[in-house]
């Protein structure tokens, strides 16, 4: 007998997947900048996208061995703010290789326990030994 199923709390359960668990939220209009800040616990992988105006925001992120896997797309024209859980960004790399090396990501500081990031449009594959 219900003619709409657009109410809030269905909003504030998807709300929840998209920022927290999945990490994926906006730091201003029009997610121009975007934070990517996925929170494991419990869950302990999750895959999720969002068509932005500018482009398709993704995540895939996964915890094997103790090894936070964590793989993103940022749109073109866009840039964002990764949070990865780390005690220090020596534990990370980013398709392999140390990301304290990678020329497109700066280090900005380490925040309760992750490692945080700027980095521009394009792919990532991040991988970090949990503390």
């Amino acid at each position: 007998g219900m003619n709409s199923f657009n109410h809030y709390s269905f909003g504030a359960v998807g709300r929840w997947l998209f920022g927290t668990v999945a990490g994926i939220d906006t730091d201003g209009p029009g997610y121009k900048k975007i934070i990517i800040h996925p929170r494991p616990g419990r869950i302990t992988s999750t895959k999720a996208s969002y068509e932005s105006i500018n482009g398709t925001i993704a995540t895939d992120w996964k915890i094997e061995d103790n090894i936070f896997k964590l793989n993103i797309t940022i749109p073109s024209n866009t840039t964002a703010t990764v949070y990865i859980p780390a005690d220090n960004a020596e534990n990370i790399t980013e398709s392999g290789k140390p990301v304290t090396e990678a020329e497109s990501i700066s280090f900005l500081q380490t925040d309760n326990g992750c490692a945080v990031f700027a980095i521009g449009s394009g792919q990532y594959k991040f991988e970090s030994k949990l503390p």
